[in-house]
């Protein structure tokens, strides 16, 4: 799944889901899937807003949707966004 987000005079980014990604927000009720989805836009304008992880997850970045995590890497190179997993905060976002 690809997201292509276009911003005047900023660098696109498009956002790429893995498949556990895909699973995790199929899995989400609509009413958060809804305000998941809604903050891709913000992430894709300026992916660094999220918390920089470190340890197992070093390299990764974590962005807040009650109560959901999104964990995400960034590829400048390319300007891609891969969004790892999303998950409950209480549910193993960072393992």
């Amino acid at each position: 799944m690809f997201w292509l987000i276009n911003q005047k005079n900023l660098m696109q980014f498009r956002i790429r889901f893995e498949k556990k990604a895909e699973k995790d927000l199929d899995s989400i009720p609509k009413i958060h899937k809804a305000r998941v989805l809604a903050v891709l836009p913000a992430i894709a304008q300026n992916p660094y807003l999220g918390k920089k992880l470190d340890g197992e997850l070093y390299g990764s970045y974590s962005y807040r949707v009650w109560p959901y995590r999104i964990i995400y890497k960034i590829f400048k190179e390319v300007l891609i966004i891969v969004v790892i997993k999303i998950k409950h905060r209480g549910g193993g976002a960072y393992r």
